[in-house]
């Protein structure tokens, strides 16, 4: 068999899974964190990347604090990657967490009038919690997703998906037709909005335009579901998670829709800086946001 690049990195990754899951749940997370912070992260330019992602936004901030925040940055992404393959630990962990928030009471209502809700969130967090906590309290929850790369780990990522919550729908004209099918069923979907989008209009994000989707907020529009913000957080201890339900987003414009969502994504990542990705080219690479700076941006 000749060597492929994908199906060796996707077997690295899965046999150290496997190993991690031999060891308490607990020290798990803690391996997984500092691996991705002190190993992955760095040898992937991912602190660079982030780094760099936060100084644009604050130019004041100095290279150290930057650098310190990517970290954490990756030792939360870490702790997320492992937790997703431990269904059964994650979901008894948020049974002891926090699920609060004013847009509970109206998620509930929702779901009794038979209505489809759809929850819209970042990459903040263990954005995947939100999911497996809505999961505790007896809702199945589909999941609209970007395939991965690697087909070989996408595979198993679906797999993984799935076996939390509920079905996962790949993004492409089939997967947003069943996504949108299951919604308007009077089901619960959930998906993440914060990703560059370069065919959509810009909205403005922590004060520079970034690309933004308006799917998440044309949905609700066609099929009547409730527009849900909700956001999760990682307790001190490393271990727990706070599930936040936000008040519902009116319906009004796609537009407008729109620019709220990121108004709420915006406010939580600044209440916790070290939790969102900032790894994603949000507002383009260096080169596109040179040309949009001199007037000539043609994406």
């Amino acid at each position: 068999m000749a060597w492929n690049s994908d199906r060796v990195s996707d077997a690295f990754l899965r046999a150290l899974i496997w190993l991690a899951r031999r060891v308490p749940y607990r020290t798990r997370l803690r391996l997984f964190g500092w691996a991705s912070g002190y190993i992955v992260a760095p040898l992937g330019g991912f602190i660079t990347k982030a780094e760099r992602n936060l100084r644009f936004i604050h130019p004041d901030m100095s290279r150290a604090e930057a650098r310190k925040i990517a970290r954490r940055v990756a030792i939360n992404f870490g702790r997320n990657t492992i937790e997703n393959y431990c269904k059964d630990e994650l979901a008894e962990v948020l049974r002891e967490s926090t699920i609060e928030g004013p847009g509970l009471a109206d998620f509930n209502a929702a779901l009794a009038e038979g209505r489809g809700v759809l929850i819209v969130s970042g990459h903040i967090g263990n954005y995947e919690t939100l999911r497996v906590a809505i999961h505790n309290m007896g809702h199945p929850v589909a999941a609209l997703y970007r395939p991965a790369t690697n087909p070989y780990f996408n595979a198993h990522y679906k797999t993984t998906m799935e076996s939390l919550t509920g079905p996962a729908f790949a993004q492409g004209r089939q997967g947003v037709i069943g996504f949108t099918r299951y919604v308007k069923a009077g089901g619960v979907g959930a998906m993440l909005f914060d990703v560059r989008a370069s065919q959509y209009p810009d909205v403005d994000f922590f004060g520079h335009p970034a690309p933004t989707s308006t799917f998440a907020a044309e949905m609700p529009l066609k099929t009547g579901a409730l527009l849900l913000p909700v956001f999760t957080r990682r307790c001190e201890d490393g271990i727990h998670h706070v599930v936040h339900f936000e008040t519902p987003i009116a319906a009004t414009t796609p537009r407008e829709m729109t620019e709220e969502m990121t108004r709420r994504l915006e406010a939580r990542v600044r209440s916790t800086p070290d939790q969102w990705l900032w790894v994603h080219d949000r507002w383009g690479s260096e080169q596109v946001r040179a040309r949009r700076a001199q007037g000539s941006d043609n994406e």
